[in-house]
């Protein structure tokens, strides 16, 4: 959920009125929310419900599902009238010194007062049977006037092999994982940073994740949470030596997709098939989707 989001005064009506219909039309709508993407955090919920929610033909009536909500999409508990969630005295640690871009803010250049990504590395290591170990490593620059204490992020499988385990690495400061919510497929945490970032500083702050499998649906969807000024993503799938197809779409803030097939390259390192995909100058709450396929002689 964006701090965008959060701000907006019609989310905050939807929300107050229990109208999660309109919650999550309004996350489609400016945070390019799926209907996967919303139901996939949620115990319990599944697309086809929020399908029809979202076209007022059913309801979330009770409040435990609405806890359930608040909980996995990190509606503050204020908003639809419930007691202040456990995790919300956690999240106050910012990842940006000040008001994130709006949408409609024209360009892709980081604005003063905003922390940035210079650049974001993101490895996914993926064996025979599909279970996968996620490295994310971040390029960061403070360009406000406050200190950044922390960043809170959160990965999610359709399939896991275990529960999701993050630590710290690649980190040139002392970085703290403290987990905030976890729900099997789903884990959220922040990095505690020490010292702080202070501002025009730079810092590079990475942490892995395992326990994730690739199963049916061969696809990574990378969202970024801060404006981005280079995205890296390399995908290693150990013990395939050919793909039969792969593609890459870049995700806007307003829900369009373009193709993102001219920034791949594919190579093979023995029994490996690593695919690189780099892009530029994303906006915060961006994503990028990479699907590929698996001949079945291979799988």
């Amino acid at each position: 959920m964006s701090e965008d989001l959060l701000a907006r005064s019609d989310f905050q009506t939807a929300c107050r009125e229990r109208d999660f219909g309109l919650v999550f039309r309004l996350m489609r709508q400016w945070d390019g929310a799926s209907q996967d993407r919303i139901a996939a955090p949620v115990e319990g919920l599944t697309q086809s419900r929020v399908s029809r929610i979202m076209a007022s033909n059913d309801r979330v009536a009770t409040v435990e599902v609405m806890e359930r909500i608040a909980d996995a999409l990190h509606i503050p508990g204020g908003f639809i009238g419930l007691a202040p969630r456990r995790w919300e005295g956690q999240e106050a640690n910012r990842t940006t010194t000040s008001a994130p871009v709006a949408p409609s803010a024209p360009g892709p250049a980081p604005v003063v007062g905003e922390l940035v990504d210079e650049q974001l590395d993101v490895t996914l290591d993926v064996g025979p049977d599909g279970a996968v170990t996620i490295r994310q490593v971040h390029h960061l620059r403070n360009l406000g006037d406050t200190p950044v204490t922390g960043l809170t992020r959160q990965v999610w499988f359709k399939h896991v092999t275990g529960p999701l385990s993050v630590k710290e690495t690649d980190s040139d400061r002392n970085v703290f994982i403290k987990t905030i919510h976890d729900v099997g497929v789903q884990v959220k945490f922040s990095c505690q940073i020490f010292p702080a970032i202070a501002p025009g500083e730079s810092a590079t702050v990475g942490y892995e994740c395992s326990g994730g499998q690739f199963s049916d649906e061969l696809y990574w969807r990378q969202t970024v949470f801060l404006p981005t000024q280079l995205l890296q993503l390399q995908m290693r799938l150990n013990g395939v030596e050919a793909l039969s197809g792969c593609t890459a779409v870049e995700e806007r803030l307003d829900g369009s997709e373009i193709t993102a097939a001219e920034s791949l390259s594919l190579a093979n390192e023995e029994n490996t098939t690593v695919i690189d995909l780099n892009r530029r100058d994303l906006r915060s709450n961006q994503s990028v989707t990479l699907r590929w396929d698996v001949p079945r002689a291979t799988a």
